[in-house]
């Protein structure tokens, strides 16, 4: 429909008419290509914020693994020095021998 539009108007010479239908098509272009380029950035917006909740529930998870580790490494170091104070004193301090 648009061609024939536009082969009318070059065979009458409605350089006017001529220069609208090109308008039209270039600014439908561009209005098209804006509006995948809007879509493309809300999508990487999204999957940005996808993996920061991800990396975030991670790094969560890693802290309290790691203060497990120091409360049960705490533990077994004051088992070592009260073992070290034994060894040393041949007193127990309240533990068992």
């Amino acid at each position: 429909m648009l061609l024939r539009r536009v082969i009318e108007h070059f065979r009458k010479q409605q350089w006017t008419a001529i220069g609208i239908d090109f308008v039209i098509v270039v600014v439908g272009v561009f209005v098209g290509l804006q509006a995948a380029t809007w879509n493309e950035a809300r999508v990487d917006r999204e999957r940005a914020h996808s993996y920061l909740e991800r990396i975030h529930a991670d790094l969560e998870s890693d802290l309290a693994n790691y203060r497990d580790r120091l409360a049960f490494w705490s533990v077994v170091s004051d088992y070592g020095r009260t073992g070290l104070a034994y060894a040393e004193t041949g007193e127990a301090r309240g533990v068992s021998q």
